[in-house]
């Protein structure tokens, strides 16, 4: 948003107008995505204390907690390249426009299209919620059911190369608005769920302890 990159520019916008945008917001457009490229990495951090509750979840043998937190770093590599691209198509805004729009269709595309990372992390994570059947557990169900959920949501990315207009382009409410949404929301929530995971574990362990 800093970057004036949300709401996106429309697809079907013409090579003038994507290149005006460019050179008239130059100074807008590398300090946000500086300020996104310094932060993106988060999201490892994040997985590996998530992953870590899977962990415990399943015991001996952590596919899904292994699987989640790979499925994290290809979101982080898909996210880290497309902010490389928009950084590129703002470094030298006076170069010909054509340019200018390839490089915006690209980093557009490879960052609404390839969503199948962030869809199997939060299938790995719903499923493995969901696979808790102790007394007490880790994480409520209903976040097993919401990781599902949000996966779904997340599914619209993929036709954004077929559309320029309507809800599955890349600017469309199916393809960007619901699906980023869905995925900002579920990465928070089970940012705090898992806060809070960590935080009751080291009170049954303090418990054990005493």
């Amino acid at each position: 948003m800093i970057a004036g990159l949300v709401p996106p520019l429309s697809p079907s916008a013409s090579a003038e107008q994507v290149a005006a945008f460019y050179q008239q917001n130059q100074l807008r457009i590398q300090l946000g995505l500086a300020l996104a490229m310094s932060s993106v990495a988060y999201i490892i951090p994040m997985a590996s204390a998530l992953g870590y509750q899977i962990r415990r979840i399943e015991g001996g043998k952590p596919m899904l907690a292994n699987a989640q937190l790979a499925c994290a770093t290809v979101t982080v590599a898909v996210v880290t390249v497309a902010l490389i691209i928009w950084s590129v198509a703002a470094y030298r805004p006076d170069r010909p426009i054509e340019i200018t729009y390839l490089l915006n269709d690209l980093a557009w595309i490879g960052f609404t299209m390839p969503v199948s990372g962030i869809v199997v992390w939060m299938l790995c994570v719903g499923v493995g919620i969901l696979s808790d059947k102790s007394a007490e557990p880790i994480f409520p169900r209903w976040a097993g059911f919401l990781s599902l959920f949000c996966a779904t949501l997340t599914l619209p990315g993929f036709p954004v190369v077929i559309f320029q207009n309507g809800p599955f382009a890349w600017n469309g409410l199916f393809a960007f608005w619901i699906a980023l949404t869905a995925a900002i929301v579920w990465m928070i929530i089970m940012s705090v769920l898992t806060i809070r995971a960590a935080i009751n574990e080291s009170k049954s362990n303090a418990l054990v302890q005493n």
